[in-house]
C-alpha cells in the first residue's frame, strides 16, 4: 500500500452536489478506459453574490492545458515509488462487493425479528447529542441518537438499540463491509455512514479486470433507511477514490470532505530488487507512465449504486471545472461532496469545481465550510538545512466555501496564515471574520534554530483573498499550542513545554486583537469547554515543574476577568489519560444538571511486585464556582466483563491476579456517553451501560455480540 502523508500530499478540491443531474463531459481518454459520460453544461466557477474568482486562482480552459500542467509538475517529482511514497496494493474480485439489503440471509446480516421496534423519538424526553464545536453544525461520530434509539458503528457493524428502558435492547444490526472506521450522521430516519478502506476501488460486472485501479484508498458513503429499526436497509451507496477527511451536517445537508492521492489511476512501478539500479529503473518507468498519462488518470472516479440494482460511474469533474493557484500546491485531489439527506440521493451531479489545493483540517459554521492544510513542501528534495528553514517558515492555507445553498457548495476564496494548526478548534468564524490560532517556527522536527511562538490571526471573510486584518503574536515562546477555544469575542489558547500558560485574547476589534490575560500552571489542558457562569473546564495532563506528565488532570478556570484568569479547582487521576484530550466527542456536559462526564484509562507498573494495574471508566462530576469540582461517582464497564468471565469459567477472578484478562480495561474503555431523561448511558467497545443520572448507580447493561 502506498504511504499516505497528509501534510505533504498536495490536493485538488472537487466540489460536487449529490443530487441527480446530467454528468459532466468525460475528460480525454485514459490509460485504462472507463465508461464515457454524456456532456453537461455547468458554470464551474460561479461564485455567490458579486464575488469574483480570486486573482491567484487560474482556471484551465481545456484538457490539454490541464494535462500539460499535471505532466510537467509530476515529471519533476516522480520517483521509484510514484508520487505518494512506497508500497503496493491488491486487487479484489467482484464477489467481494455487494450492497447488503434485507435479502441477505446470513446470520450476521439478518435483523433481529424478535426484537421490538422502537417508535418515533419522544420529543418530551430530553437527551444529549454529539458534543460539537458549533451549535447547529453536526459532526460525524461513531455514536448517534434520536433520544429513543442509539446507533453505534462498531467496527464493521451498525447496531441499533432501543434505549427507552433500563436495559438497552438491540433491535437491529447491519454489516457494513470495509467500514472499520465508520462514522455516522443522522437526519430523521436516514443515516449516512462514511468510511474509508485501504484497498482498490471495486466495480460491478464484467469491467472489473479492465478498469480497477491498483492500491490507494476508497471512501464509501452508505445511505441507510432506519425508519424500521428492526430492519435497517441500505438504499444507496457511493464509492469513490480517496480517504474521508471529515464531514459536517447543517439542516439535513451533509458536506463530506475526501482526499485522493496524486495520479490515482496510474499503475506505478516499484523497484524490483535492491540497490540504486532497481530504483533508477522504477523511476524511469514511472516517468514514462506520466508522459503517456491521460487527464482522467489524475481525477477521482466514483461508482453509484442503488438497492434496486441501478449503477452509474464516471469521473467527478471535467477539465474546465479545474483551477490552480499561481503557486504550485501539488497534484493530489480533495473532494467536497454535498449530500442532501432530506431527499436521499447520493449520486453526484455536474456542478463540480476542482481547485489544485490542499486540505487536512475541516471546520464549519452554519454558513461556511473551511478546509485548511499546511502548504505543500517537497521535503525529499531539500537538504537538512533547507528543511529547517522551510519548517520555520511553514504556512497554512485556508480555503473557504459557501454552504448556504442546500444543493451545492460554492468556492468563496483562499487565504493563508503563518505556522501550523492544532485541530479544527484552531479556526472559528464570527461576524464576518475567521479567527485562526497557529504555532510558528516549531522546527523541533528538523532541529531548527528559531524558537517557536504562537499567533492568533483574524481573516476578513468578505474578500476572496481572505486577507489577515489583525494578529497578535508572541504567545508561548519556545512552546506550542495544546488547546484552543474561541467563544464569542474571546479566544483561549493553551501552550505548553514545561508549564501551561492559558492566554485570554480580546477579539472585539478584529484589526487589533490583544492578549489580555495569562495564567501559568503546571501541566496543560488539551481540550477546553465552557460550563457557564464564566467558567471553563480544561481536560489534559498534570505535570511536574520539568514538564514530565503525571496523569489525567481536569481543571476548572474562572475567566470572568479576562485580565486575570484563575484556576479554581482540579481533579487528577494518576497515570491516567482521557480520550477527551484528543477527541472532543468523548466529552459530555449536561447543563440541565451540571453533570460532566469524562472517560479515562489508567495504566501503571509496580516494580516491586512486577505486576501491572490497568483500569478504565468514566468520571462523573459537577463544576461550579461555589463548590469547585465535586466528583459524583466513577463508572466502569470492567466489572460487567469480569462477571461475564466468571460465569463462563465458573471461577472467580482476583482483580489483582494474573488470571485477570489483560484486555478487559481496553474492551470496556468507555469512549462515549449520553443523557436520556433521568438516565446516563455509557458506551464502550464491549457494550452499553445505563446509570441513574443523579447518582451514576448502575441500573442496566447490554453486551455487544461478537
Amino acid at each position: 500500500m502506498r504511504r499516505w502523508t497528509a501534510t505533504t500530499l498536495p490536493l485538488l478540491v472537487v466540489l460536487t452536489a449529490c443530487t441527480a443531474a446530467p454528468p459532466p463531459e468525460e475528460p480525454a481518454a485514459r490509460s485504462t478506459p472507463r465508461t464515457p459520460a454524456p456532456a453537461g453544461e455547468t458554470d464551474a466557477f460561479a461564485l455567490p453574490g458579486d464575488l469574483q474568482l480570486a486573482a491567484a486562482l487560474q482556471p484551465f480552459d481545456a484538457c490539454d492545458d490541464l494535462l500539460d500542467h499535471l505532466r510537467t509538475q509530476a515529471l519533476e517529482q516522480v520517483g521509484p515509488w510514484g508520487l505518494g511514497g512506497g508500497g503496493g496494493g491488491w486487487r479484489m474480485t467482484g464477489e467481494e462487493f455487494a450492497v447488503e439489503d434485507a435479502g441477505d440471509e446470513t446470520a450476521a446480516d439478518t435483523a433481529m425479528d424478535a426484537a421490538p421496534a422502537a417508535g418515533a423519538a419522544d420529543a418530551t424526553v430530553e437527551h444529549s447529542t454529539t458534543n460539537v464545536q458549533e451549535a447547529g453544525v453536526d459532526e460525524p461520530d461513531r455514536v448517534k441518537t434520536d433520544g429513543d434509539r442509539l446507533y453505534v458503528a462498531d467496527d464493521a457493524w451498525l447496531r441499533i438499540l432501543d434505549v427507552t428502558g433500563d436495559e438497552p435492547e438491540q433491535t437491529g444490526e447491519l454489516r457494513m463491509r470495509d467500514a472499520w472506521d465508520a462514522q455516522l450522521l443522522l437526519d430523521g430516519d436516514r443515516l449516512l455512514v462514511t468510511s474509508s478502506a485501504p484497498h482498490v476501488l471495486p466495480f460491478a460486472g464484467e469491467r472489473i479486470a479492465d478498469s480497477m485501479p491498483y492500491g490507494g484508498s476508497v471512501t464509501t458513503l452508505t445511505l441507510v433507511d432506519v425508519s424500521d429499526p428492526s430492519a435497517p436497509e441500505v438504499t444507496e451507496r457511493l464509492t469513490l477514490d480517496g480517504m474521508t477527511v471529515s464531514a459536517r451536517l447543517v439542516d439535513g445537508v451533509a458536506r463530506v470532505v475526501v482526499r485522493t492521492e496524486a495520479g490515482v489511476d496510474l499503475p506505478w512501478s516499484y523497484p524490483e530488487g535492491n540497490g540504486l539500479r532497481a530504483e533508477r529503473r522504477a523511476t524511469e518507468a514511472n516517468r514514462q507512465l506520466v508522459r503517456e498519462s491521460a487527464v482522467a488518470d489524475w481525477l477521482p472516479y466514483f461508482v453509484h449504486e442503488t438497492a434496486g440494482g441501478d449503477t452509474s460511474e464516471r469521473t467527478l469533474l471535467a477539465c474546465d471545472q479545474v483551477a490552480r493557484p499561481e503557486t504550485f500546491a501539488g497534484l493530489g485531489l480533495l473532494s467536497v461532496l454535498t449530500v442532501d439527506l432530506t431527499d436521499g440521493d447520493l449520486e453526484p451531479d455536474a456542478g463540480g469545481v476542482g481547485i489544485l489545493a490542499g486540505g487536512d483540517t475541516v471546520y464549519a459554521s452554519a454558513e461556511q465550510l473551511f478546509v485548511a492544510t499546511t502548504r505543500w513542501v517537497d521535503w525529499d528534495a531539500l537538504s537538512d538545512r533547507e528543511r529547517r528553514r522551510a519548517a520555520e517558515k511553514t504556512r497554512t492555507e485556508i480555503h473557504a466555501f459557501d454552504i448556504t445553498d442546500p444543493a451545492a457548495t460554492s468556492y468563496v476564496g483562499s487565504g493563508e496564515v503563518p505556522g501550523t494548526l492544532l485541530n479544527q478548534f484552531a479556526m472559528s468564524a464570527h461576524e464576518g471574520h475567521l479567527r485562526v490560532a497557529t504555532t510558528v517556527g516549531d522546527a523541533a522536527w528538523w532541529g531548527g534554530d528559531e524558537p517557536s511562538e504562537s499567533v492568533v490571526s483574524v481573516l476578513d471573510l468578505s474578500e476572496p483573498t481572505l486577507p489577515v486584518v489583525g494578529s497578535v503574536d508572541g504567545l508561548g515562546v519556545t512552546e506550542r499550542i495544546y488547546a484552543v477555544r474561541f467563544l464569542g469575542d474571546v479566544g483561549y489558547v493553551v501552550t505548553f513545554r514545561e508549564t501551561d500558560p492559558l492566554y485570554t485574547i480580546d477579539l472585539r476589534e478584529p484589526t487589533e486583537p490583544e492578549v489580555t490575560g495569562e495564567l501559568k500552571i503546571t501541566g496543560y489542558s488539551a481540550y477546553l469547554h465552557p460550563v457557564g457562569d464564566d467558567l471553563l473546564l480544561g481536560v489534559g495532563q498534570d505535570a511536574d515543574l520539568d514538564g514530565r506528565t503525571l496523569g489525567l488532570q481536569v481543571s476548572l478556570f474562572d475567566v470572568s476577568d479576562p485580565a486575570a484568569p484563575q484556576r479554581l479547582d482540579q481533579l487528577t487521576v494518576a497515570d491516567g489519560h482521557s480520550d477527551s484530550e484528543y477527541d472532543h466527542h468523548a466529552f459530555l456536559h449536561w447543563p440541565a444538571t451540571g453533570l460532566t462526564v469524562v472517560p479515562f484509562q489508567r495504566w501503571s507498573w509496580d516494580e516491586e511486585t512486577q505486576t501491572e494495574d490497568s483500569h478504565s471508566g468514566a468520571l462523573g462530576f459537577t463544576a461550579t464556582r461555589a463548590g469547585g469540582i465535586e466528583e459524583v461517582a466513577r463508572v466502569s464497564h470492567v466489572p460487567h466483563l469480569r462477571r461475564e468471565a466468571e460465569v463462563a469459567a465458573d471461577t472467580p477472578f482476583d482483580q489483582t491476579s494474573s488470571a485477570m484478562p489483560y484486555d478487559w480495561a481496553w474492551q470496556g474503555a468507555i469512549n462515549r456517553s449520553m443523557v436520556r431523561g433521568e438516565k446516563l448511558l455509557t458506551i464502550s467497545r464491549a457494550g452499553v451501560g445505563v446509570h441513574e443520572l443523579d447518582t451514576l448507580e448502575d441500573v442496566g447493561w447490554y453486551r455487544f455480540a461478537g
